[in-house]
């Protein structure tokens, strides 16, 4: 007997399925990062993936990932931690990308956005797809090259399921062969992924684009057309030609607000000022994930300023215990001494 696929409810295969990934204890900003890609890219086509706490996420479209967890299997055999974060951190990185192969087989997806949890979506992402669909591409990556070293993302990526698939496939590839592990493995410790010294599914993605060179689009390359997509806020380059001015209190990009979105101001001459508006903003890190609420698209003056006072608020506040947790470590340091 074939068993019938089940369908999420509401499921838009029309249009592009947004996937977050969510496993395990809810995250501080989650709500607010989905209600924000809800509100760029409406309710209908973002969806929470989880195995875990769904009457939290109840106001959200959510589909249960338990019974996809088993097609980390063959992976889960092969894999060998070397980071300095926690092997049930790093692995989780990689497991969902099995996770997600599994489900859009399941479902009969041949598309779809995937963002981190720490990306805001501020702007729908119907005119790059099309663009993307276009030019024939198989799906987008962030990547870019400095003095033979490199780097790729896929916290804001849109992947075909052949993209997909064939990433798994070259993944585990990797990990069986003991030879070709140990290249990347010393390759990394060199510091050739811009001096990123752990072994992570980010690493094996960037693998995966210079030595099978798959046909993505680089997102980055999409400002000449006045779309940007963020690789980092806490830096100011971003990954393609532009560097952006960066708050000095903050230490991130600076955005300013105008009518249609949140633009960064090219840094160069001042006279002559060049803004990009971006689509996606990645708040990487402790620090400045605590800033996202500043940067959600508000309804009303007395709206964003509530968004923006809680963002402060928790901005100082793990400010100082960062600053805490510093001095406790110098004076652990003098006393052994």
């Amino acid at each position: 007997m074939n068993r019938t696929k089940a369908t999420p409810p509401g499921l838009n295969y029309t249009t592009l399925p947004i996937f977050f990934v969510q496993r395990g204890k809810p995250g501080l900003f989650i709500k607010k990062v989905l209600k924000q890609a809800e509100a760029s890219n409406g309710k209908e086509n973002v969806y929470l993936l989880t195995d875990t706490n769904f009457d939290f996420y109840k106001d959200f479209n959510c589909i249960d990932i338990s019974k996809y967890i088993a097609s980390t299997a063959e992976f889960d055999k092969l894999y060998r931690h070397h980071s300095a974060n926690t092997l049930h951190f790093e692995k989780i990185c990689f497991d969902r990308w099995f996770i997600i192969n599994a489900l859009i087989k399941d479902l009969n997806i041949s598309y779809f956005f995937h963002a981190d949890n720490d990306v805001l979506l501020l702007a729908g992402l119907k005119p790059v797809y099309e663009y993307i669909l276009e030019g024939n591409y198989d799906g987008s990556t962030m990547y870019f090259e400095h003095d033979g070293d490199s780097v790729t993302s896929g916290h804001s990526s849109f992947w075909s399921s052949k993209l997909l698939d064939d990433f798994c496939t070259f993944v585990c590839k990797k990990y069986a062969s003991r030879e070709e592990f140990n290249a990347l493995l010393k390759d990394t410790l060199a510091g050739k992924f811009l001096d990123n010294r752990n072994v992570s599914d980010m690493i094996l993605l960037d693998l995966f684009r210079t030595e099978t060179k798959p046909n993505v689009l680089n997102l980055f390359s999409l400002e000449e057309k006045n779309i940007g997509f963020d690789f980092n806020m806490n830096v100011s380059y971003n990954g393609f030609k532009h560097s952006f001015i960066q708050s000095s209190w903050f230490k991130i990009k600076k955005m300013k607000r105008y009518e249609d979105g949140l633009y960064g101001q090219v840094t160069g001459d001042e006279t002559n000022m060049v803004r990009v508006k971006f689509y996606s903003l990645h708040f990487q890190g402790y620090l400045t994930k605590s800033l996202i609420p500043i940067y959600l698209t508000s309804n009303n003056a007395i709206e964003y300023a509530a968004n923006y006072l809680s963002g402060v608020f928790i901005f100082l506040i793990r400010k100082m215990r960062l600053f805490k947790n510093h001095v406790r470590e110098k004076m652990q340091v003098h006393l052994i001494i």
